[in-house]
Parts: structure tokens; sequence; C-alpha cells
């Protein structure tokens, strides 16, 4: 009777106990894989566990420091970005234009923002208002500055100063007519800094910069079948109501014929682009449709009334101001 009772018990003992060393283990395994985890976590970075380009295992001596790939942190930078563009976008509202500026500047520059996505775009609307009003509405900016009209000064002889255009000064002072009338002790404001443009064909967006920072954007259209050249250019001229000089015909402004809208900046090339890519331009265009398409003979075309506004801030070519660069990219 005892040995039936014996062996049974015996065998039960031995499967409590196999169970208990189970759990035990698996609660030593667990703490273990959090070691140097705060909190549990995951850290940054994670280990190749095959050597670089093989399909060799990784042994501890050949896992080092440079066989480990950062884990990106940009999710962290994106609602830093959100917060920036929704004060930012506060500011716009309650009239505070300069501040919207700069906290859109500042959501810019912090990583993860990519040129060109819903995040800049974002960031550059706000810019793009803000500075819309700066250069037609008279609101003060600290790139704007004060001139007091002097004796014997004209728009001329000022804009040539100042290193801007006489239709910068007549948009910002509310200057009307071919030749205002302006008088000594007058205080007119100008926009200090130097411009320069770039375009980007696959975004259909040129930029217009102020010392190197964004200033506007406008949408725009390119060339059909590629005809847009990418490279490095300076305006060489400016033409307000331009004739159409196609080879072999001279289409005058007004004409039904004339494609190049209310205003024209000629584009020449620089610094090792193909020297030959000439009678390419900066243009209005009657057909504000074919924005955003790839439609022209080869020349980037805005809206009548974003060129028209581009055209006023773009100094005279030839004259004591620096030439605007204009770069296009793909």
């Amino acid at each position: 009777m005892f040995w039936y009772i014996k062996y049974p018990l015996i065998i039960i003992l031995t499967l409590a106990f196999l169970g208990l060393a189970g759990l035990v283990w698996r609660s030593c395994i667990k703490d273990v894989s959090k070691l140097d985890m705060p909190g549990g976590e995951p850290q940054s970075e994670v280990v190749v566990t095959a050597k670089p380009g093989t399909s060799e295992p990784a042994t501890p001596d050949t896992v080092t420091s440079a066989y480990t790939v950062p884990v990106p942190q940009y999710q962290h930078d994106y609602s830093r970005i959100e917060k920036l563009l929704d004060s930012a976008g506060q500011q716009l509202q309650y009239g505070k234009l300069e501040a919207a500026r700069t906290l859109a500047h500042n959501a810019m520059k912090l990583p993860g923002l990519i040129e060109y996505d819903r995040y800049w775009l974002r960031a550059a609307d706000i810019i793009n208002e803000a500075n819309r009003r700066f250069m037609n509405d008279g609101a003060p900016s600290s790139e704007k500055k004060r001139y007091n009209v002097r004796h014997g000064d004209n728009l001329s002889k000022i804009a040539s100063n100042l290193l801007t255009s006489v239709s910068a000064l007549k948009r910002l002072n509310g200057l009307r007519g071919d030749n205002p009338l302006i008088q000594p002790g007058q205080v007119l404001s100008y926009i200090q800094g130097a411009w320069s443009i770039k375009v980007s064909k696959s975004e259909y967006i040129l930029c217009l910069y102020n010392d190197g920072e964004l200033y506007r954007y406008y949408r725009v259209g390119i060339g059909k079948e590629d005809r847009t050249p990418v490279g490095d250019f300076l305006i060489s001229s400016r033409i307000r109501h331009p004739a159409w000089t196609p080879p072999g015909k001279n289409i005058p402004y007004g004409s039904p014929e004339n494609v190049l809208g209310t205003h024209w900046l000629g584009l020449v090339p620089v610094e090792g682009t193909d020297p030959t890519l000439r009678g390419y331009g900066i243009h209005g265009t009657w057909e504000p449709d074919s924005i955003g398409t790839a439609s022209s003979s080869g020349c980037v075309r805005l809206r009548n009334e974003d060129i028209e506004e581009l055209f006023d801030f773009v100094p005279e070519p030839g004259g004591v101001a620096p030439p605007v660069r204009v770069k296009i990219v793909e």
C-alpha cells in the first residue's frame, strides 16, 4: 500500500518543482532584457545582426558601434513643428505678422522638416501671407527701412541709391501713375536685402528669397516635354508689356498670339550652365489654368498678378544693384 502512494506523490512533487523553476527562469530572462533600458523601453539604436554587406552572422567581437543604426527621432520634432505652426497661425490671425513669420521660419529650421512637404507648405503659407502684406499693405517689418526725400531727389535716383526699383518704391508707398510727385521731407519705405530665386520644376514652385531666407513663393507652369532647362542664371532684362519674339516673328504686346502675359524677366546662364541656353525667361500668362502644368515652350510662367509683384521687386539689371540670381532645379 505504501508504495502505491509513494510513487505518485514523488511524481507530483517533481512536476510542481519543475513548474516553479520555469516561472523563476522566465522572470529572470525578462528582467535581464530590461537591463540598460530605463523604464523598460527600447534604446534609441538597434544592433545589426549580420556584418554589413554580407549574410555572415555578426559575433560579439564583430558587433561594434560601427554596426549600430540610429533610430530616427523625427517623430518628436514633428510635434514641435506643429506647435510652432499652430502658434504662428494664431499670431497671423491676431495681426502679429512679424511674430508669425519668425515662428514659421523657426519651424522650417527644425530637424525632420523636408522642403515642399506638408509642414513646409504650411510654414510657407504663413510666411507668404505675412510678406504679402508687408509688400502691398504698408505693414511695418524689420527689413523695411525709411528714407527721407531730399531736394533734387527723384524716384529713379532714390531707387538706384537704395539698390531697389522704382516700381518697388511705388508699390510699397502707394504711389500712383507713371511719374508720381514726391516732395522733400516725405518719408518713403523700402525693403532692404538681396533678392534671389529658386524654381523647382517637379513641385511647380518659384521661391523668392531675401538675404537667403524664404520671402514669397508662387505656383508656376513650366516647359512641356522637359523643355525648361536646369542650371544657374541671372536676370538680364526686365520688360513691362513685352513683345513675343519666337524665331522669325515679332508679336506685339496685346496680340492674341502673344503668350507672355504682362511682364517679362529674361535669363542668361552663368557658372558652368550651358551658355547656349538663351531666350528663356520668367513671364506672365493669359492662361491661369496652365499654372501647375508643363505646357509652355520652355519658360517659367506665373499668373499675371504674381509676375507683376515679383517684377516690381527685381532691381533694374545693369544698375548698381547686384543682379538677381535664379536657380532652376528638377
